[in-house]
């Protein structure tokens, strides 16, 4: 595999503050268990996952320890007269990944300490960490698969599994043309004989003094990594000294996503513009509807869907382009667009004039000189414009194309769309961001992807040799069926095609867009409230969010 964009990236400086990937790639082959214990499981007629313990077999760990989780799954029995059209179709799992599509979850289920009192900072916070589980062994004897995941915990509290079977056999990964099987979850057993290696809890202890410690929060450094790992945490919770510019603004449920290593601030988009005038004065972007989604706030100062659960439909789901602006900016908008970002987001008499023809004003040269008192400052909402800002005219220059990943379809292409010829009209790109993945899992299949992918990324980087990179991943798909049984979306297929996609962008900057909706709770994943959406649309809150991890990515220093 080729591995494209080997970039200058001083401009994007990486981040220090999360750890590793490699943290607890060793934590499964220290803490195998019980061998007869597992002998045992493995002969199991139900699929069962259990916690086999940290590194040393312990039932509990230290905050940063890891922990190996393990699941048996036993071959699939058919009756002749209720099998599925599914169960008579062959299905490929993606190669690397599982056969089987299991999804697992540590849960918090109490913040309960060993003196027996109960963290407030935790009470009912149900902080969800997520385990992919990979195929270690197939144990011929008994027919059965086995899994292992291992998980970094860092709060304080007892975890208990969550372990759902999504699909079986491959099912998961249903290529053009083949059956799309139904979304269906079976729950596995976790409750296993008494054995000291073989549990289906596990316990953190608190340490007041570590530095993920919700209390400590604030003496992180600020946020520079689009990837950092985090947890969902009830805003009710926070400690009462944090204002409200400290953390994210919450998702639907109250709950706020704070990372583990280092901390996001609420970046006002008059603050983003000015940075962005200065350091990216020129952004082309590539991307779906998802993209769409995401530049509804950015030119309009905020001020989409910025009340709080906003149950608008184009808040909740529906993204027609005709809903990005008001119908009469709509009616003769060209796409391909390029916008300019104002300190008060997209002029009316800009949005479909051709901007060549428009005097370009001046950067605004002064500095700033009245910063935000935010201290005093009681509503920090999405389209709160600081005092400093206020009598700004500060802009950057953002063209956008919608484009269908891979795919040649309805007209767009990349292959005709992203040449030196096609953006020769516009300001030269100091920053190029690009998203995909979508429209190539509901349609395309994964080994056309992987060609096409890196034929992508070597044009990208021909036709924007001095530009910086920002890669959007793909967003998380979990718990429901598509609207369209044409489309083939799951949870596995996603995170497929998304890890190639980073593994050919690796040198570019990484937006993660899907890694705070795999931590949300159990039941905040499969809530339909929580998502409204069977197309892979998030609500304007999550939307919000994902903005603001981009921004603290680009602003923080």
């Amino acid at each position: 595999m080729l591995v494209l964009f080997d970039l200058d990236v001083t401009a994007l400086k990486s981040s220090k503050t999360d750890t590793g990937t490699n943290t607890c790639a060793y934590t499964c082959k220290e803490a195998r268990g019980d061998s007869a214990q597992i002998r045992l499981l493995e002969r199991s007629t139900e699929p069962i996952a259990y916690v086999v313990g940290s590194s040393h077999g312990a039932k509990v760990v230290l905050p940063g320890q890891c922990v190996c989780v393990r699941a048996v799954v036993p071959a699939q029995s058919f009756d002749t007269e209720t099998i599925s059209q599914a169960d008579m179709e062959e299905y490929e799992p993606v190669p690397g990944w599982p056969a089987d599509s299991l999804i697992v979850d540590l849960v918090m289920q109490s913040s309960q300490n060993n003196a027996g009192t109960h963290d407030p900072l935790y009470l009912n916070a149900r902080v969800t960490v997520s385990v992919d589980m990979r195929a270690v062994a197939r144990n011929q004897n008994y027919n059965t698969r086995v899994y292992e995941g291992s998980a970094q915990l860092f709060d304080p509290g007892e975890y208990a599994l969550d372990a759902r079977i999504e699909f079986r056999n491959g099912q998961w990964n249903a290529e053009p043309g083949q059956f799309t099987p139904e979304f269906h979850e079976t729950h596995m057993r976790t409750t296993l004989v008494t054995n000291a290696l073989v549990q289906s809890t596990v316990h953190v202890e608190r340490d007041l003094k570590h530095p993920t410690y919700l209390q400590r929060h604030q003496n992180l450094p600020l946020c520079t990594d689009g990837a950092a790992s985090g947890r969902w945490i009830p805003e009710k919770n926070l400690p009462a000294s944090w204002k409200q510019w400290q953390y994210m603004h919450p998702a639907e449920d109250r709950r706020v996503w704070v990372p583990y290593h280092c901390r996001l601030r609420r970046i006002s988009h008059a603050e983003f513009v000015f940075h962005m005038s200065r350091s990216w004065p020129s952004v082309h972007w590539y991307g779906d509807s998802n993209s769409r989604r995401t530049l509804r706030p950015i030119v309009q100062a905020g001020q989409w869907c910025h009340t709080n659960n906003s149950m608008r439909l184009d808040c909740l789901c529906n993204d027609a382009p005709k809903d990005l602006f008001p119908s009469e900016w709509y009616a003769r908008m060209p796409v391909p667009h390029w916008y300019r970002i104002h300190t008060q987001g997209v002029r009316r008499d800009e949005i479909y004039a051709d901007l060549r023809l428009k005097e370009q004003p001046p950067t605004d040269p002064r500095p700033i000189l009245d910063k935000d008192p935010i201290d005093n400052h009681t509503t920090y909402g999405h389209d709160y414009v600081p005092p400093g800002y206020r009598l700004r005219d500060d802009y950057f220059d953002l063209y956008y194309l919608f484009t269908r990943g891979t795919l040649d379809m309805q007209g767009r292409h990349w292959m005709r769309d992203i040449t030196q010829e096609a953006i020769a009209p516009y300001p030269n790109a100091d920053l190029v961001v690009f998203q995909m993945i979508t429209w190539d899992v509901a349609f395309g299949s994964y080994s056309t992807f992987a060609r096409s992918v890196e034929l992508l990324a070597r044009r990208l980087r021909n036709v924007y040799p001095h530009a910086q990179f920002v890669y959007r991943t793909g967003p998380y798909w979990c718990c429901r069926n598509a609207e369209d049984q044409q489309k083939k979306y799951s949870r596995l297929r996603f995170a497929s095609f998304d890890a190639h996609a980073r593994a050919v962008f690796r040198r570019a900057r990484i937006w993660d867009v899907s890694g705070p909706s795999s931590q949300r709770p159990p039941e905040a994943k499969r809530n339909p409230e929580n998502m409204p959406c069977l197309s892979a649309h998030s609500r304007s809150e999550l939307v919000h969010l994902d903005n603001q991890i981009f921004i603290n990515m680009l602003v923080n220093k």
